[in-house]
């Protein structure tokens, strides 16, 4: 099958312009070579022929060719067809040929009215036809083809070869490795045995492949622009008949850059070792287009990669000795079932093959490669549980097989590896859906370059943390390995608490710690094995209790509740035991208890040296009737001659847990809420705070200003209490 390789990087401007040459060689093929000629009444039983192909064929670029072709069309008779096929036809003559008798056939194939397509067989040596560009075609200098099939077709074509007439499944079988299908691209296009010339020669030697055991295919992708009036410069006699193609009218409008190209096909199953990069390839196709962009593609194997072949295609400049130009080199990978990331590992290991074109970046086709090839085999077993499942299912390939062809989804290709002119580059990318200790992580996008291999995603799991069952929580996969550091791991954390999964040479460990909240920790280690699924992992680890004070910032109040969890929840979990954390509940109460009588001693100490006092405050206290009852005593509520002394204003008891500073400084709380406390916006009792009611009500905002406290006062004892105003915020 063929692959058409577009240019890359920066000679995509000359494939611009090669687009005038390549429409002036299509006319030249198409038009200057034949002329418009009248074809002859085709007799009884002949096929109708569009004239598009007719004109076509006779403009083949082989001399003395024109008339032959001309009386053979007349001469078509039908003969056995494929399945899929609705006409088959063939004719033959003998030529001469530099004075050599050659035989010629011409077969014609139709299918549903769509698709029609000449072969035209030469059985010969002969010197390569001229079809690209001058400097292109230099290269392919002295290149000798056998048994040339020239065909020309108004779509892609695949023959099975059992589906053809005898005499051209007998070439197939001599020159063409006997394989099971020939391709035929859409437009002009010939196969043939070649032996190279010596420039090309040269390139394919270096490349570990012999020059004289190839079968070369070439032509020109030709699709029609949709505005067949225009004909792409072909003239409007030409675009009228190419309007009878719907298959390639549908091409569009690429017709202005037709690509020229030519492929060198290995037979089928044989190997090519290639040493920079070391990949062993197989049914492996060679190509070069009319841009002097030169490629490959096939099935690849690396080593450490055992038993998965990976689909590989390379494309890279030429110079004109035919010398690879790595620096706008590019690589498309197609990953296989059951790809891990160690296996991409061992590709950029391969990667790292030297070459002195890409020493300055690093010692191979990822830049400073060689800086952390070795810290990449030391990770290769832990990063063997992320497995890379590419987007699009790849199939087996194998050339000369239509059955297993080659893929044309370009999103199958899911690893990347751009050449030293590429931002970055050279770099590697590979991206898919990644499955990581049985866990359905998401889409990872890993690239390997300038600071080592690095690649991250995140998702929601659900996972049995110990006492607390299944939750559900995110997790974060990394993979980020350079000359110092191997951190490939998965990361999350449940409302405080970090769940940690670390891989490190072939051990995994897993740990949770204990927070005040929950205070259990998970810690086990296991051997990395590539059916380990983390979930069931979890399933198997019930936590082991922590001793609560044993925990940063665990104090106070959270350090009760702590307790209280190991003692109910987490009782029957190893480690700490409830039994101990029931003892430090028990000193916790007795110290409350404890604390709780001293300060009502302290209180009533205190109570009891201002019920004895004197003073004017404690005075005015008295004469509002708001005297000291107590704790939880009601008062009597009666109108007091110092409004800052009624009873739902100042509230000894009240003041006392209000206002502790004043209570440590040993100052007369009644003395103080007079003098200083009320004019200072405290609260002075349960059902009154100076600041809230004032903030709380406009119209004494209005009435009292910022200040006037005294006002403040007033007004809720007159106005704001027997209207069931609110005075402070929780009551």
């Amino acid at each position: 099958m063929s692959l058409k390789y577009p240019s890359v990087g920066r000679r995509q401007n000359n494939f611009n312009k090669f687009g005038a040459h390549m429409n002036k060689l299509l006319i030249t093929i198409i038009c200057s070579l034949l002329g418009i000629f009248t074809l002859p009444v085709q007799a009884a039983g002949v096929p109708e022929v569009k004239p598009t192909i007719k004109k076509m064929l006779g403009a083949l670029p082989i001399s003395g060719l024109k008339d032959v072709v001309h009386k053979m069309i007349g001469e078509l008779k039908a003969t056995g067809c494929g399945a899929e096929l609705t006409g088959c036809y063939t004719t033959s003559t003998i030529i001469k040929m530099d004075g050599v008798d050659v035989p010629l056939k011409l077969y014609f194939f139709a299918s549903r009215n769509e698709q029609q397509t000449f072969f035209l067989v030469i059985n010969r040596s002969v010197a390569l036809p001229k079809l690209l560009k001058d400097n292109i075609q230099k290269m392919l200098d002295g290149t000798k083809v056998t048994d040339m099939i020239i065909s020309i077709s108004t779509s892609d074509f695949a023959l099975d070869t059992i589906k053809m007439p005898q005499d051209l499944q007998a070439i197939v079988k001599k020159s063409y490795f006997n394989v099971g299908s020939l391709f035929f691209a859409q437009g002009v296009q010939f196969t043939a045995q070649a032996s190279l010339g010596k420039v090309m020669a040269v390139t394919m030697n270096s490349l570990g492949v012999r020059a004289d055991q190839l079968t070369i295919r070439a032509g020109v992708v030709m699709p029609i622009p949709t505005d067949l009036a225009s004909g792409a410069g072909a003239g409007a006699g030409l675009a009228m008949a190419l309007k009878e193609s719907e298959t390639m009218k549908k091409a569009g409008a690429d017709a202005l850059k037709p690509e020229a190209y030519v492929e060198f096909q290995l037979a089928p199953n044989a190997t090519v070792t290639l040493g920079t990069p070391q990949m062993i390839l197989t049914d492996a196709t060679f190509s070069l287009n009319n841009v002097g962009t030169f490629g490959f593609k096939g099935n690849a194997s690396f080593e450490g990669v055992p038993n998965k072949t990976i689909l590989v295609k390379f494309q890279t400049p030429l110079d004109p000795a035919g010398a690879l130009d790595l620096l706008d080199f590019s690589f498309r990978m197609a990953s296989p079932a059951n790809f891990t990331m160690e296996d991409a590992a061992h590709v950029m290991v391969a990667l790292a093959s030297p070459d002195p074109r890409l020493a300055k970046y690093g010692g191979g086709f990822i830049r400073n490669i060689a800086s952390f090839k070795q810290p990449l085999l030391a990770a290769t077993q832990p990063l063997s549980v992320f497995k890379l499942q590419n987007p699009v299912q790849v199939p087996v390939y194998r050339f000369g097989d239509s059955s297993k062809p080659w893929p044309t989804n370009d999103k199958a290709f899911n690893i990347v590896v751009l050449g030293p002119l590429a931002d970055g580059g050279p770099f590697m990318r590979a991206a898919g859906e990644v499955n990581i200790l049985g866990q359905k992580m998401g889409w990872l996008d890993a690239s390997a370059g300038a600071s080592g291999l690095h690649g991250a995603v995140g998702e929601a799991l659900t996972l049995k943390l110990g006492p607390l069952g299944k939750v559900k929580f995110r997790m974060e996969a990394l993979a980020d390995v350079d000359k110092d550091r191997q951190d490939i791991s998965l990361k999350g954390n449940l409302a405080g608490q970090k769940v940690e999964v670390t891989l490190a040479g072939s051990t995994m460990s897993v740990y949770v710690n204990a927070t005040c909240t929950n205070p259990f920790e998970i810690k086990t280690q296991l051997t990395i094995e590539a059916s380990t699924d983390i979930a069931k992992v979890f399933e198997g680890q019930g936590g082991v209790n922590v001793d609560p004070a044993k925990l940063p910032n665990c104090i106070g109040k959270e350090l009760e509740a702590a307790y209280k969890k190991v003692a109910g929840e987490y009782k029957n979990l190893s480690g700490y035991t409830a039994s101990a954390a029931n003892k430090e509940l028990k000193k916790i109460s007795n110290a409350a208890a404890a604390t709780a009588k001293a300060a009502k001693d302290a209180k009533d100490a205190a109570r009891n040296v201002a019920n004895q006092s004197t003073n004017a405050a404690n005075q005015a206290l008295k004469a509002a009737d708001n005297v000291f009852k107590g704790f939880g005593k009601k008062k009597h509520r009666k109108k007091a001659p110092d409004p800052r002394f009624a009873s739902s204003v100042f509230d000894w008891d009240d003041y006392y847990d209000y206002a502790p500073d004043v209570v440590k400084a040993n100052a007369d709380l009644a003395t103080h809420w007079r003098d200083h406390g009320f004019r200072e916006g405290r609260r002075g009792s349960l059902e009154f705070h100076t600041k809230y009611y004032r903030a709380r009500y406009s119209d004494v905002q209005e009435l009292c200003g910022f200040s006037d406290y005294d006002c403040v006062v007033k007004h809720w004892v007159d106005r704001g209490l027997p209207a069931g105003r609110q005075g402070s915020p929780d009551f």
